[in-house]
């Protein structure tokens, strides 16, 4: 297993995520219309959306992410009063990731602040193409057919369930052991920018 070199565009915030493999299957492009309203808002679609509007995400639990310098930078907002929390550093808008809540033991890292040089060969293929109808081009049939969306939420729901009971939830450094987020989430009207 490997670890992954985390850090945003200034370098101000920098971390790691530990033990990746390929073989956890939980790498995905998202194409909902609330990803591409986050990387908007941080004014950051040219680095975050590929072409038909889709966030390349790897999702990890909490405890397997770690924060190393620059905590203090990390922010928060939400689309909505129950949207997700959507995390990113408040020196360089860099996207961090998204989660649920504190009790879903899953963090959805965003490429662009996955800064390691093996990022691919580590992280492997996607495997999941998810929320197509927000796509704003047409997806190449080819990655469709490598990244199917059938069956997908299935079982990363077990791999949630065992991230849970083989005690992955916790640590989670996003969150407070009281459950709070560590920033104050900021909830954005539609269209604001950051």
């Amino acid at each position: 297993m490997d670890n992954l070199v985390l850090q945003c565009r200034c370098g101000q915030i920098k971390g790691r995520a530990i033990n990746i493999n390929p073989a956890d299957r939980t790498r995905v492009i998202c194409y909902c219309k609330d990803c591409q309203a986050f990387a908007h808002a941080l004014q950051a679609g040219a680095v975050v959306l590929d072409e038909q509007g889709g966030t390349d995400i790897y999702q990890l639990p909490p405890a397997r992410l770690q924060i190393h310098q620059g905590q203090d930078q990390i922010r928060c907002l939400r689309l909505s009063e129950k949207g997700l929390y959507r995390w990113y550093a408040g020196c360089c808008n860099t996207p961090i990731g998204n989660t649920l809540s504190p009790r879903v033991p899953m963090i959805g890292l965003i490429h662009c602040f996955i800064a390691d040089p093996e990022r691919e060969t580590k992280l492997g293929p996607v495997r999941a193409c998810v929320n197509l109808r927000g796509a704003t081009g047409q997806i190449p049939n080819s990655q469709l057919n490598a990244a199917p969306a059938r069956g997908y939420v299935g079982k990363l729901i077990l791999k949630m369930l065992g991230w849970k009971l083989g005690g992955k939830a916790r640590p989670n450094p996003l969150f407070t052991r009281k459950g709070d987020p560590i920033a104050s989430p900021r909830i954005l009207s539609p269209g604001e920018t950051l």
